[in-house]
Order: C-alpha cells, then structure tokens, then sequence
C-alpha cells in the first residue's frame, strides 16, 4: 500500500470540514430546489399536489399571452415612448454630472439607455399578462427601493464613522440596529398604523388644515415598508467600507483642487464600493422576496413575487405553477447575483 502523501492529507482534512457544510446545504438547498424543478413539470391535482404526469403546461401559461391583454402594436408604441422618453431625462441628469466631473459620457450613456429599457420593459410586461407584470413590479420596486436605501443610508453611514468618540459610535449603531431586535411583522403593523386614515400622519396632516390623504394599499406605503424594513442591512456594510475608507486619499484629492463632487464620485465612492455592493445586493434580495410589506401595506392590490407564489400553493391549487414561477425567480435572481458579484473579487467584499 503506497505512503499518504501530504498533499493527499491536506485535501482529506479539507474534505472533512467541507463534508457537514456541503451535506446539509445538498438536503436543505439543492435537493428540494430539484424538487421544485421536478414538480414545475407535473400536472396539477385538483385540491393540490401533482398528477406525476409530466407536462410543459405550467410553463407555458407562464408565457402565454393573458386573456385580458391589451399587448399590441398600440402597446408596443406607448413603451417604446415610455422607454425613450425615461432615457432622455435620464441621459440629460447623468451626461451633465458626468461633464461637470470631466469623465467620459458612455458610462452615463450606457446607464440611460438601461433605465430607458427597464421602464418600456415594465411597461410592456404589465400589459402583458399577470405573471410578467407581478415579475416587473418586484424588480423595479426593488431596484427603487435599493437607491432609496443607498441615498438614505450613505450620509448616516458617514455621520457614524466620523464620530470620535466609540461610545457615541456604538449608540448609534446600536439605533440602528434596533429594528434586527423586533419582528418584522410588527414592524410593517406599526407602519401601516402610522399610515392609517386615523394615524399619526394623517392626524398631523389635518392639524395643519389639510384633508386626510389615503396612504395605505398604495405603491407609497409598499415602497415606504421596502425601504424601511430594508434599510439597516444598507447602513450597516456601508458603515463597515466608510470605516475603512482611507481619509488620507480624501485629503489629497481636495489638497489638488479637486471639486466637492469629484472627491465624492471620483475617490470616495471606489472606496466604500465593496459597501455598496454587499449593501446593494441584500437590499434587493429582501425587497424582491418580501411577502408581509405587499399584503399589509399594498391590501393585495400590488402583490409581488412571493404573494403569488403563495397565491398558487394556496388558494389557487396549482403546485407546478408555483413551482414553475419559484424555478424562473430563483434563476433570474442567481444570474443577476452572478453579474454584480460573481465576478468582482471575493476578496474586495470582505
């Protein structure tokens, strides 16, 4: 029998740590993924379940042109001027920004034209069955609430790292992180109070002289809950790059004449971007995944992914439909994880 040799000792111990990890991650993740897969297949059972009778039914309704469409010609023109038109303004804001920082135009070009395609893209899918616009609501409100979050969370993130004191430091960390301690479904029950017609907003609303707004089962209070229940997992990646961010760069920038934007775009923004990205990517994760913000606060008028899904594992009885719409959400999720991270180095994100 030949001697071990040290390099086959060394991928012994590496299998022996890798082996309960990767076992538990196989029964837990990958073995009912495949099930899922498997049952997206099937036929539907009358009262749930599945007929293990292999068919392509559940994908196509997917794909399938809705019965109250209104997908036409007509359509098509009105998001091709949605998409042109969100484009322009779009390409109009960032071209100047870019100008004003003396970079070139392509990025902010490129970036126009994504979200002139992501507004006809939304609109089209809306006109195009219940499916697809359940899909296209989920990312864009998503998406909305991932720049909310980075716009609100940016400027508290600094306002902490500069603090000198660690005690002041780690009280306002510790605010932060206040909402991890509570239920999440109590906390979507006290934003859907504050927004009651007898709420506190409103109240402070008719106080003012003003009449009483309807909040509540509207794209505002579903973006607010997105935002709101989201935002500490912003704050907190974007709080750990800041404070790493090497202040001496800043200094250096400003010592060479460099304008208050181009300190920010040009060297603040490349050090805190593994924040970002780490930030950026759980926010949206959350948001396109959430069940209790759609049904509390939107009353089932503007469901989302997860709302379906339980729609069609619940009521509706169809298991390889929801099955079928979890396969095409999980892979659509993966392959834009892939593209924001996949490929960065997995070292500029520790």
């Amino acid at each position: 029998m030949a001697p071990v040799t040290p390099t086959q000792r060394q991928r012994r111990r590496i299998a022996a740590l890798l082996t309960p990890g990767l076992s538990w991650i196989t029964l837990v993740y990958v073995v009912p993924g495949g099930l899922i897969v498997v049952y997206s297949l099937l036929t539907p059972k009358l009262g749930g379940g599945v007929i293990w009778e292999f068919t392509g039914d559940a994908w196509k309704e997917i794909v399938s042109k809705g019965r109250r469409s209104d997908a036409s010609w007509g359509t098509l023109g009105s998001a091709a001027f949605r998409a042109g038109s969100a484009a322009a303004i779009a390409a109009v804001l960032l071209v100047a920004v870019a100008r004003y920082l003396r970079h070139s135009a392509r990025p902010a070009i490129v970036a126009a034209v994504a979200v002139g395609g992501l507004a006809g893209v939304n609109h089209l899918a809306a006109a195009y069955n219940n499916y697809t616009a359940v899909f296209a609501r989920s990312v864009v409100w998503s998406l909305l609430a991932t720049v909310a979050c980075i716009g609100l969370a940016l400027p508290l993130a600094v306002f902490i790292s500069s603090r000198r004191s660690s005690i002041t430091k780690n009280a306002l960390l510790v605010a932060v992180m206040i909402p991890f301690w509570t239920s999440m479904l109590v906390r979507t029950f006290a934003i859907r109070f504050t927004l009651s017609n007898t709420g506190p907003l409103n109240n402070i609303i008719e106080s003012l002289g003003f009449d009483r707004q309807v909040f509540l089962n509207t794209r505002f209070a579903v973006l607010l809950g997105l935002v709101y229940t989201a935002l500490p997992f912003m704050v907190l990646p974007l709080y750990a790059a800041t404070e790493r961010a090497n202040r001496a760069q800043l200094e250096a920038a400003r010592d060479l004449g460099a304008r208050p934007l181009q300190v920010f775009f040009d060297v603040f923004v490349p050090l805190i971007r593994p924040g970002l990205t780490v930030g950026s990517v759980m926010v949206f994760v959350l948001s396109v995944s959430q069940y209790l913000v759609p049904t509390l606060l939107g009353g089932g008028k503007h469901n989302m992914i997860a709302n379906l899904l339980d729609l069609q594992f619940g009521e509706a009885f169809n298991w390889p439909l929801g099955a079928a719409l979890a396969v095409l959400f999980s892979f659509i999720t993966i392959v834009s994880l892939y593209f924001v991270v996949g490929r960065q180095d997995g070292a500029d994100l520790l």
